[in-house]
């Protein structure tokens, strides 16, 4: 069984502040309108510095992160990471609602939302956002029916078929572009992965691209071994990271974070989570020790 293996990269990130303003004095009134002008239109206290972290993340990317069926509750290994942090800021985590993947970035570019739990590596995020340090490496895999003819023994091989994503699926810069320009993919939530699957097996379309571990997990809980396998090649290997948003006063938390990571990695916390997940007889039961679980 294919295995997210976990790595930890060492490093801090340096948060440049800005300077403060200061007026002359000219007189008792005129230092109160300038000072309050200072204080309307930096945003008040309230805003220069982090009482809420917003948070937001995948709805179904088990185990980093899944919410529970009522779509409130966001569990997994990157929620277990933000309530270790809450808990020692201290700071008050607030999860946002189930929204589109794409979405979800151009909040956090704006500022809207302080975090995104888990999100693959690429070239673009790391010019647009703070990125923790990498929390687990994530192996992107192709899965076809057990049956089928020819099996693809590359991404070269996908190309004629029709294929199935989930949003977020990131195969590096060559391969994206290869991806882009020669194969036919329908980028899905995926959030009824047992749907998902049962239309492959009828052959609605040829491959799902996605995380190996998350995919055998998903293909032996809901009863297709023996119909639907992984291919022994590997599509990609990405890092997943936390991303802070640059226009958030949250991210002078990224210290905490990477701290936090470099802890639970060194306890074995994470990896004892990432096996849970694998060897748990159901798929919604895996659950990592009840200390690391977020709240």
């Amino acid at each position: 069984m294919g295995t997210v293996r976990v790595i930890a990269v060492a490093g801090e990130c340096a948060i440049k502040m800005g300077q403060s303003i200061k007026p002359r004095k000219r007189g008792g009134l005129f230092a109160f309108l300038v000072a309050y002008s200072v204080f309307l239109f930096a945003g008040g206290p309230a805003y220069a510095s982090c009482d809420v972290l917003k948070v937001n993340g995948a709805n179904e990317w088990r185990p980093f992160s899944w919410r529970t069926p009522d779509l409130g509750e966001m569990k997994g290994i990157f929620p277990a990471i933000t309530h270790s942090v809450s808990e020692q800021a201290p700071v008050r985590s607030e999860y946002g609602p189930d929204l589109p993947w794409n979405r979800l970035f151009a909040l956090l570019e704006h500022g809207s939302i302080d975090v995104l739990a888990g999100a693959y590596l690429s070239e673009e995020r790391l010019n647009k956002f703070e990125l923790s340090n990498p929390v687990h490496e994530d192996e992107v895999t192709v899965f076809i029916r057990t049956g089928m003819k020819t099996k693809p023994r590359d991404l070269n091989g996908l190309v004629g078929l029709r294929g199935r994503a989930p949003y977020g699926v990131h195969l590096g810069k060559d391969n994206n572009k290869f991806a882009a320009d020669n194969l036919i993919i329908d980028s899905q939530s995926l959030d009824d992965i047992a749907a998902d699957l049962e239309m492959l097996k009828d052959g609605r379309f040829d491959y799902i691209m996605m995380s190996r571990s998350y995919g055998k997990k998903a293909v032996s809980t809901f009863g297709f071994d023996g119909q639907i396998q992984d291919v022994p090649w590997t599509a990609a290997r990405r890092s997943v990271h936390f991303m802070f948003s640059r226009k958030s006063p949250c991210v002078d938390l990224l210290p905490k974070f990477n701290a936090v990571i470099e802890e639970q990695l060194q306890a074995g916390i994470l990896d004892a989570y990432q096996a849970g997940f694998e060897s748990a007889g159901g798929y919604k039961s895996a659950a990592p020790p009840a200390e690391t679980v977020a709240e």
